[in-house]
This record gives C-alpha cells, structure tokens and sequence, in this order.
C-alpha cells in the first residue's frame, strides 16, 4: 500500500512539476511577447506620424499648384491679349514705314522734275528756298510776339516773296508737291517711331512666366511626397500585421496559460482527494480493526462527513 502511495505521488509530483515548467516557459514567452508589441507599438506611431506629414505635405503642395495654374490661366488671357495689341500695332509701324518708302520714292520724281525746271530756266538758285523762307516768316508772325512795325515789315517782305515765287508757274505746283510729301514723310516717320516704340514697351512689359516652371518644380515636390507617403504607408501595414501576429500569440499564449492553470488546479484537487481517500481507507481500517483514533483521524472523519451532507 504504501508503495502505491509513494509511486502515485511521484507521478503527480513529475506531474505538477512539468506543468509548473510549462507555466514559467509561458511566462516567459509573454514577456517577451510584451516587449516585441511595446516596440512595434512604438515603430508604428512613428511611421504613422511621418506618413501623416508626408501626405499633408503632398496635399498642401496640391493647393499651392492650383493656384498657380490657375495664375498662369489668367496670365495667358493677359497675354492673349497683349499679343493682340502687340499685332495691330505692329501692322501699323509697318503701314507707316510703307508709306514712308513710297512717299520716299514719289519725292526722288518731284526732285527729278525739280531739276529738270531748274535747268530748263537757267536758275541758279533752289526757288523751294523762296518758298521756305515764306513759310519761316509765316511761322514767326503766329509764334513771335512782333511789334507792329516789325509784323508790317514781315507782311510786305511775304508778299513780295510770293509775287517772285509765282512767277516761276508749273514749277511752283511742283515744289509745293515735294512740300507736302516732304511732310508726309515726316509724319509718317514720327508715327511710325511712336508705334516702335509701343511695340518695345509691350514687348518689355510681356517677361516670360516663372510660374510655368515653379509648378513643374512643384509638381516633382508633390510626386517625390507622394512616394514616400505610399513607402511608409506599406511599411506601417507591414508593422501592423506583425503587430496584429504577435497579438494574435499573445491570446494564443494567454489561453494555453489559462488552460495550464485549470489543469494545475484539477491536479492538485486530484491530489489532494487522492490523500483524503487514503486517510479515510486508514481511518476505516483502524475502526474495523477497533484501533484507538487520533486527532487527525477524527478530522478526516468529519470533513468526509461534511463532504458527504454536501
């Protein structure tokens, strides 16, 4: 009897002890565990944080470059414009600069007949200077501030001037042709300078956009954002299933735990009525054998007795 007893005890010694075993292994097992989650924890509100700014900067960069492009729209409007202005100016230098050549031309034949006039009467003397001397005196009776006498004297010197240019007949027509085109001609070119100088105006006013490439600059800030918003973005799922594995085995190891612990605790109650059983047979035996009982044996009796009611 007492053999069986030692040998079912060291069974259940080896038992518990293996299960205690297992128990410190787990334990260790979660700790471990513990740490591996804490630093995945860590690793991911980390790269959650990059993520985050990496996206708020390709978001802020997506603002910046709609209102530049919507910038450039208006400046292309602007130029459309411009070039516009710039074209009807421009066709009106050229119509000036046209009519400049022609008048040009039509004075070297009025020169040419000029001459030919000149010599037919034997002048030695240019008569269109009689004619400009007319018109010089002309022009300073309206601008001069001239005394009578002064503006009496100029009068009669005019008159006598235009009696001695009219003499000259056909050739006074001619001289005033190549007059007038002498006056087209420097119409047509003092226009002709004022839209030159229009057109250098517009053209210097008309700079070439930065913007057009700014946004090209921007557009690579955003893509460059962008790639690395999805980099962290892969690497934060890669963390997060490691994250939720280790989760997953810490249930896992939380459970065999638990379950080591029912079959601790049912070891130790097998145990511990295992021994009760074995009093009792004792305390039975000494009762048929009609042996004196002790304290303990009395104990056992009444908890059996106790067990039993319940």
């Amino acid at each position: 009897m007492k053999i069986r007893q030692q040998l079912d005890w060291e069974a259940c010694s080896a038992r518990v002890y293996f299960l205690i075993c297992i128990f410190n292994l787990q334990k260790m097992n979660v700790k471990e565990l513990n740490r591996e989650i804490k630093e995945l924890k860590g690793q991911l509100n980390q790269i959650n944080n990059e993520k985050e700014k990496y996206f708020k900067q390709k978001e802020d960069l997506k603002k910046e470059i709609s209102l530049k492009i919507n910038s450039v729209r208006g400046q292309k409007l602007e130029s459309k414009k411009t070039s516009e202005d710039f074209k009807a100016v421009k066709e009106k230098r050229d119509l000036h600069n046209k009519n400049v050549k022609d008048l040009i031309e039509k004075a070297k034949e009025l020169n040419e007949k000029k001459k030919e006039f000149s010599k037919k009467l034997g002048l030695k003397d240019d008569p269109s200077r009689i004619k400009e001397e007319i018109e010089k005196m002309e022009f300073s009776i309206e601008t001069e501030a001239l005394t009578f006498s002064q503006e009496k004297r100029a009068m009669r010197q005019i008159k006598d001037l235009k009696k001695k240019y009219e003499k000259f007949g056909d050739f006074t027509k001619v001289i005033d042709e190549y007059s007038r085109i002498s006056g087209e001609i420097e119409e047509n070119k003092k226009k002709g300078e004022e839209c030159h100088k229009k057109l250098q105006e517009i053209f210097k006013d008309k700079k070439p956009s930065q913007e057009s490439k700014e946004i090209e600059e921007l557009k690579k800030k955003q893509e460059d954002s962008f790639n690395k918003f999805i980099e962290l973005k892969n690497k934060f799922t890669d963390i997060n299933n490691k994250l939720k594995d280790k989760l997953k085995q810490t249930k896992e190891v939380q459970s065999q735990k638990e379950d080591l612990k029912r079959k601790k605790e049912d070891s130790q109650r097998q145990k511990e009525s295992k021994e009760i059983k074995e009093k009792k047979k004792i305390v039975e035996e000494k009762i048929k054998n009609k042996e004196k009982l002790t304290t303990d044996d009395l104990l056992v009796m009444q908890e059996n007795d106790f067990k039993g009611q319940e």
